[in-house]
């Protein structure tokens, strides 16, 4: 990709699939902008440059840094503790959680970095902090007493630091942080992700429902297979509809395996079998991200039960393919309103029959418009580029507007 301005370098999310999806998102959004506006991008990779190789092209350069611990456990169940366990001894020694990185984005000439979700990060050239979300304190039980402690240590510094630059995904997030960590010192942003959906997303997508054997008409939830998720209430949906005479055919996307609970999928396979729908619920686990978006274009509607979201990657993805969804109405589900909502009561399974129900009473089949779509994809590069330049700017705002605006 050919560029010009700012010099930025793009760490590559690569632990969960939303932080894939997300980098995935905004190179793509970053490479749409006209060529006098593009940056030039540096993706710095870690260990997976696999996951990223669809889009590497569109950024400038790939870089991969590596700590000795990275190369020991990259690929194992010690990888991400390996992290952490660098990041605690590098942190308060050195001033820096990631070393490798900084030196690399050094050797590059970045201006700035992003994204940064560390208070250790003296020797990044201007780190851009992240908070994806607050989870660990809306549902605290889903995190370790010391797990919470490590999130509250490392968002609450990064927020109190005057120097640093601080974007979380949605206005309710930012809400969020102000209530548990009081008034912030650093500048905020908020950056709300658009899903860019590229040209093979368009594909007739009958093979790949012949593939799964799913039929022809099926509503579709598209998350793994964690907590609070919330799974169980859409099934509880299901079962109530076909009580009422209702049958809804269910297909679901997503790993099975919660690592903060192995027992949750297993106790999930039971309540399907308990609640007499196994012939109503199709899980697929996880498939290709092409045969995913080919499912979500064949399916009536996307379903989306969580109790909780930093930013909804599916509800992204719904609106790009043009998708109603039926959402929980969690706040941050009601902020990204896309076209074609219908919303229930967060864990409520009655609601959310009723909700199905109105749905597919109504018959809608498709929600907004491919070109408003595109201008919200050039808007998210655009914002993102504006909170760099602020960044790397020597004259910044005393105080967030964000916060002047609260």
């Amino acid at each position: 990709m050919k560029s010009r301005g700012s010099r930025i370098g793009l760490v590559a999310l690569d632990q969960w699939m939303g932080g894939i999806v997300y980098t995935h998102n905004l190179l793509r959004a970053l490479s749409q902008l006209p060529a006098a506006e593009r940056p030039h991008i540096t993706l710095f990779c870690r260990n997976h440059t696999k996951l990223f190789e669809e889009v590497a092209p569109l950024a400038d350069r790939v870089v991969v840094f590596q700590s000795w611990l990275d190369k020991a456990f990259a690929g194992t169940r010690l990888e991400t503790p390996a992290r952490y366990a660098q990041a605690a001894i590098s942190g308060p020694l050195l001033h820096e959680s990631t070393p490798e990185l900084a030196k690399a984005a050094h050797r590059e000439r970045v201006q700035a970095v992003f994204p940064v979700s560390t208070p250790y990060a003296r020797r990044l050239p201007c780190p851009i902090g992240w908070i994806p979300d607050l989870q660990h304190r809306t549902l605290p039980q889903l995190a370790s007493r010391l797990r919470r402690a490590i999130l509250d240590n490392r968002f609450a510094s990064m927020l109190r630091d005057p120097q640093r630059h601080v974007v979380v995904s949605s206005h309710y997030g930012l809400k969020d942080a102000l209530r548990a960590y009081g008034k912030p010192r650093a500048t905020t942003h908020v950056l709300s992700f658009v899903t860019v959906p590229v040209p093979s997303w368009f594909c007739d997508p009958t093979p790949t429902t012949a593939k799964y054997q799913v039929p022809a008409q099926f509503i579709i939830i598209c998350n793994q297979f964690w907590i609070h998720k919330d799974h169980l209430t859409a099934f509880r949906a299901i079962a109530k509809l076909k009580q009422q005479g209702v049958k809804v055919h269910l297909v679901c996307t997503g790993p099975t395996w919660d690592n903060r609970d192995s027992g949750h999928f297993p106790r999930v396979q039971a309540e399907i079998k308990n609640l007499g729908i196994e012939q109503q619920v199709q899980i697929l686990g996880t498939i290709p991200r092409l045969d995913q978006v080919a499912l979500i274009r064949a399916s009536q509607a996307v379903l989306q039960p969580s109790r909780f979201e930093g930013w909804s990657t599916v509800i992204e993805d719904a609106r790009a393919l043009g998708k109603p969804v039926i959402a929980s109405d969690f706040p941050v589900h009601l902020e990204q309103a896309a076209p074609g909502s219908c919303f229930f009561r967060t864990g409520d399974p009655d609601d959310c029959a009723r909700a199905i129900a109105r749905f597919l009473q109504a018959g809608q089949t498709s929600a907004g418009s491919p070109s408003l779509h595109e201008t919200r994809v050039i808007e998210f590069a655009r914002t993102f580029l504006r909170i760099v330049e602020a960044a790397i700017s020597p004259a910044r705002p005393a105080v967030s507007e964000e916060v002047l605006a609260s």
